[in-house]
């Protein structure tokens, strides 16, 4: 695209390759670096800022990656910053923004398949599953007659299949996708999760798990699980009392963050969305601007922001995405291994942790689709089961040398007492009761988490125990106890 909107000309076409090329060969970081060179060279040529939003938008750098798009868009109208845009939006979340952007593009490009996809994933994650079916019923029927079958397409339609209770369909619909994903793609790896949730719901729980474990197994997921209890073992040693007190002073005194620790999956959507659902708060999701900062703080060299200067520019962050919020809580996976540097940072704060039977959170994670880089531990259960061990250590030790007390919240107790937990929630991080967050489920928000079609539904207790389905592939394994002081 030029200035038109049109073709590349030759031109900048050779000056747009090195950037494709370091992108398409997953150099995502000499890519950026490329297209911030030619953005800056020539930063009104609309083709290098749609690349660099889009290089921005893989590296989850979502809010970097709409006001690059923004720029693009702001010189000519064109599908691909509308795709781009729509992407990062959302993944923030922010899904009638995304939506926008979406339509938008299809009316410049109607025969857009990814663009089609990516509008009804968007519906679909919205709980918006009526019109993501309606969306893709011409589709279905393409995909009927193509002797080729589209992975990505494949795995939207059997998505709505599996919602609609169309198991064996939806199975049948990704074995013939599978083999054009190719084994270790991103596309074989959600096929086949996606084929190993809709064998749970079936019942047949043994086929669900082979299908699970062969995606860990294809991807080549190694991890050494002795590395967690060293990790935590020099974290310990590292971040005393004084330590922290040192690193961050008096911290800052604004009661405005909530913190959420616990491992994937153990129910820290469900707490977020609760706290998000009272009209004095907000829940944020997985936002990490301060966990990958406090992380930083432990590899020796590494330059780092002061803490007072990236907790002022957090709280401008929460107070930008709920202005009318008195508390916001922020989930990210990371949480419990930092929590003692955002407990300093931020005196004030509430702190909660969510607690799940480590079984059912080994079956959950292994059936996940999570990042292999960062959480490799997800794809096999005594992976997890040292995981949990190596997070509990870690909360014992920040709960001896933090100013505030911790609130536990078993998940068990959450999803089967309901109010007498809310209510315990709620006065811990200083919000008064209010009846709406009973409704949490109807919030109106989208949930950017592999939880998203689990917390727009009232409180259920039938994952409770779901680790007896699978008790034959977790027996041998040394498991921690769930059974901590709340």
């Amino acid at each position: 695209m030029d200035r038109r909107g049109s073709v590349p000309s030759a031109s900048l076409e050779r000056r747009l390759g090195p950037i494709r090329e370091a992108f398409l060969a997953g150099k995502l970081d000499r890519a950026l670096e490329l297209a911030e060179v030619a953005v800056r060279t020539d930063p009104r040529e609309p083709a290098f800022l749609s690349i660099a939003a889009r290089v921005l938008g893989v590296l989850e750098r979502h809010e970097r990656a709409i006001a690059m798009a923004g720029r693009a868009l702001a010189i000519t109208d064109h599908p691909e910053p509308r795709m781009v845009r729509g992407d990062a939006l959302r993944s923030l979340g922010r899904t009638d923004e995304a939506l926008v952007d979406f339509e938008r593009a299809l009316t410049m490009a109607p025969q857009s398949r990814e663009l089609l996809l990516a509008l009804v994933t968007t519906l679909e994650e919205a709980g918006r599953t009526d019109e993501a079916r309606a969306r893709l019923g011409s589709l279905a029927t393409s995909l009927a007659a193509e002797t080729a079958a589209d992975p990505r397409a494949a795995y939207e339609v059997a998505k709505i299949e599996v919602h609609d209770g169309r198991f064996a369909a939806a199975v049948a619909r990704i074995d013939a996708a599978l083999p054009a994903a190719g084994p270790g793609s991103i596309g074989s790896t959600m096929l086949l999760h996606l084929r190993a949730k809709a064998l749970d719901r079936a019942g047949r729980y043994d086929e669900a798990w082979e299908s699970a474990m062969r995606s860990h197994a294809d991807r080549g997921v190694r991890f050494d699980p002795s590395s967690l209890d060293e990790a935590a073992t020099a974290a310990i040693a590292r971040w005393s009392r004084d330590a922290l007190r040192a690193e961050h002073g008096e911290g800052i005194d604004d009661p405005l963050p909530i913190f959420i620790a616990g491992m994937p999956r153990s129910g820290t959507s469900l707490v977020d969305q609760v706290i998000h659902a009272h009209p004095s708060a907000a829940g944020v999701g997985e936002l990490e601007t301060l966990e990958r900062w406090a992380e930083s703080l432990s590899i020796p060299g590494r330059r780092h922001e002061s803490g007072v200067r990236i907790g002022s520019r957090y709280l401008a962050e929460l107070r930008r995405l709920a202005p009318s919020a008195t508390r916001v809580a922020n989930k990210a996976l990371g949480n419990a291994g930092v929590l003692g540097h955002l407990a300093t940072l931020f005196p004030s704060s509430s702190l909660v942790e969510v607690v799940r039977d480590p079984r059912d959170v080994a079956v959950s994670c292994v059936f996940g689709t999570f990042n292999a880089v960062r959480f490799p531990w997800t794809a096999r259960p005594e992976w997890v089961a040292a995981a949990w061990r190596a997070s509990r250590r870690m909360m014992e030790h920040w709960a001896t040398v933090i100013p505030q007390p911790i609130l536990s919240i078993h998940y068990e107790d959450l999803v089967s007492r309901g109010q007498p937990e809310i209510k315990r929630l709620l006065t811990h991080v200083g919000l008064p009761w209010d009846d709406t967050v009973e409704s949490f489920h109807a919030a109106r928000r989208t949930v950017r988490t592999l939880s998203y079609d689990q917390v727009s539904k009232p409180l259920y207790t039938s994952s409770v125990g779901r680790w007896r389905h699978y008790e034959r592939h977790l027996a041998g394994i040394d498991w921690p106890s769930p059974s901590i002081d709340g």
